[in-house]
């Protein structure tokens, strides 16, 4: 059987639909480094399905990205008409996302969704949602066509229910990682993860997207906004309770906290003996729960479970998780993070009949073998080289320039402005520089605004999702000109979530490392870390920053006809304990003078 959507395969793409096939055949797992290019959507969701004819498993594809979710659709798509096949995808995304009720309706100020009732009645499909879904679940749509389809219905529960025949669920991390949702997600899809093979997309995210859905935040503004929904829902004792929790937490920050320390580690107990101060730990649980259920009547979501959630998540256990209250822009935050991505991650890779972990910057593989808590004897690894002409891109790094704290003072910045100014000049179109933090793309952009006549596109560190579209829509139009430059961080959008296809970017620079900030988490997760692998700094520190520099590295090489320059602005990037962390095809070279390499490899032929 052979399923692939094309006439033929890529060099590299089929020995990667080689090994995934034996993979899956035999049930095992595959952490691969799969660099742009390769065709990796294609690559793995072909042997999947082929395996799923054979043996009826479903196959699950993760992905955080939106447009990957139009790729996976499109590649089944392209199977379908190719091979005149009728398989099903159902494009899953969050509630928050699809959920026709409007903003007032969610924040507990409008009116009940209409379009509730008309979908599920005793739990169960109305004949109206039925006919609904019968005539979309063969068209393989995206979640926002299925939404502009379902007037009078609810798109979210029409997705859910569509699972149970579809080959294929595409959908985020969390549809397979939180257990909560797992188990809603099968049930609606009417299998197990023994029958499922998962694949995982830009799988360099899963520890920390994993992390995260273990960890819980209880902060001022969740407060405020649970006051006013007991308030409005008439539960006056409880929001009394409220507003006094808020008080507490604020008089906790003024103890724990001064003027220079804005984190501090607390204990479990710390905030339970503080509730029970004023009212019960476990009371306030079961009032917000009876809040929320008076609240989830008449709106979708309920800040008060969200508390909730938060509180008995709190009771939980002290290993793998560290707890902390911090000050962050006047708000007070009370933290409790997990540090382990087992926790989430361990029983549904081993427990499906198959996975396929992949990502451009899966480096190295064996890591995420580590950290996500994969058998070893029945998991394989593999690094592939880039599919792009080696002689299409430059990597250089410079030794004289360095980002590290010590080092970092205003000459090093002018340095930094200095060089970038005048590695500008010899780049034929737009540019892009990534940053360590704000901070410092601020300090670079402040200098280098008179010592070049590009046109500065920079991120701001509170710019909103719109804000954002808007900066990327300026700058895509300053693309004919050749005249602009992006400002980001290395850890944000720009840097990994958007494509900049053609010639919209000649030139990536990455300045300094991206290392996460030393605050309490990351230390603690060195810790852990430590005590598990014996490799604390680089499973928590410096591999996770590296594989942020190389994701923005990669920004302007996206396809076999792109040309482009990628500057690594820091000496430590050559550097053998952060060198090694590469991918095996990196061909970094050593400048005091960029700027001549860079006219150099530009230069007509």
């Amino acid at each position: 059987m052979d399923l692939f959507p094309f006439p033929e395969k890529r060099d590299k793409q089929e020995e990667m639909v080689e090994i995934a096939e034996e993979v899956m055949e035999n049930g095992e797992n595959l952490v691969t480094h799969a660099p742009t290019g390769l065709g990796k959507t294609a690559g793995s969701i072909t042997p999947a399905l082929e395996e799923r004819l054979r043996n009826d498993q479903k196959v699950f594809f993760l992905t955080p990205r939106n447009s990957q979710h139009q790729i996976a659709l499109e590649t089944v798509k392209k199977i379908n008409d190719r091979h005149d096949e009728n398989l099903i995808t159902v494009d899953l995304i969050g509630k928050d996302h699809i959920c026709e009720a409007d903003a007032s309706t969610r924040a507990g100020q409008g009116p009940d969704c209409p379009r509730h009732s008309e979908t599920l009645q005793n739990h169960q499909l109305t004949q109206k949602a039925r006919q609904k879904l019968n005539s979309l679940k063969h068209q393989n749509l995206t979640a926002e066509e299925v939404k502009r389809k379902c007037r009078e219905v609810c798109p979210y529960q029409i997705l859910l229910h569509m699972t149970k025949e579809a080959d294929l669920i595409i959908g985020d991390y969390f549809h397979v990682f939180h257990p909560g949702v797992r188990d809603i997600v099968l049930e609606k899809a009417e299998t197990q993860l023994e029958d499922s093979i998962i694949i995982v997309d830009e799988a360099h995210n899963l520890p920390s997207r994993t992390r995260s859905l273990f960890s819980a935040t209880i902060s001022t503004p969740l407060l405020n906004r649970c006051i006013t929904e007991a308030e409005r829902f008439g539960f006056y004792p409880e929001q009394e309770n409220l507003e006094q929790f808020r008080k507490e937490i604020e008089r906790m920050s003024r103890k724990e906290l001064s003027q220079e320390d804005y984190e501090a580690e607390i204990s479990k107990d710390d905030l339970i003996g503080m509730v029970d101060s004023f009212h019960s730990f476990e009371e306030m649980i079961i009032d917000m729960d009876a809040i929320a259920d008076e609240a989830e009547e008449e709106q979708e979501q309920s800040h008060c479970r969200r508390l909730e959630e938060a509180l008995d998540r709190w009771k939980g256990k002290d290993q793998g998780f560290v707890r902390c209250i911090k000050r962050d822009r006047g708000d007070i935050k009370i933290q409790y993070s997990c540090l382990d991505p087992q926790v989430s991650t361990k029983t549904p890779l081993n427990a499906s009949h198959s996975s396929l972990l992949m990502s451009g910057t899966l480096t190295p593989p064996t890591m995420y073998v580590d950290l996500l808590g994969l058998e070893e004897n029945l998991t394989r690894t593999k690094e592939f080289g880039s599919p792009f002409p080696a002689e299409n891109k430059r990597e250089l790094v410079i030794p004289t320039l360095t980002t590290k704290y010590e080092e970092r003072d205003d000459s090093m910045m002018q340095k930094y402005a200095w060089y970038l100014a005048k590695s500008l000049e010899e780049v034929p179109g737009n540019a892009a520089a990534f940053f360590p933090s704000y901070s410092l793309l601020k300090q670079v952009r402040d200098k280098l605004r008179d010592k070049t006549d590009r046109r500065i596109f920079a991120e701001e560190q509170r710019m909103d999702k719109n804000g954002k579209q808007e900066l990327l829509d300026d700058f895509e139009k300053e693309a004919d000109n050749g005249n602009g430059l992006l400002m980001g961080v290395a850890a944000g959008s720009f840097g990994e979530g958007i494509d900049y296809p053609g010639d919209m970017l000649k030139a990536a620079f990455v300045i300094g490392l991206p290392l996460q900030t030393p605050d309490l988490e990351t230390k603690a997760l060195i810790d852990f870390l430590d005590d598990r692998f014996g490799k604390g700094w680089d499973y928590g520190y410096s591999y996770p920053a590296m594989n942020r520099a190389i994701q923005a590295a990669g920004r302007c090489i996206r396809s076999k006809e792109d040309k482009g320059v990628i500057v690594y602005m820091d000496k430590r990037y050559s550097w053998s304990n952060y060198r090694k962390v590469m991918p095996p095809d990196t061909q970094l070279e050593e400048t005091r003078a960029p700027w001549q390499e860079i006219g150099e490899f530009f230069k007509p032929t």
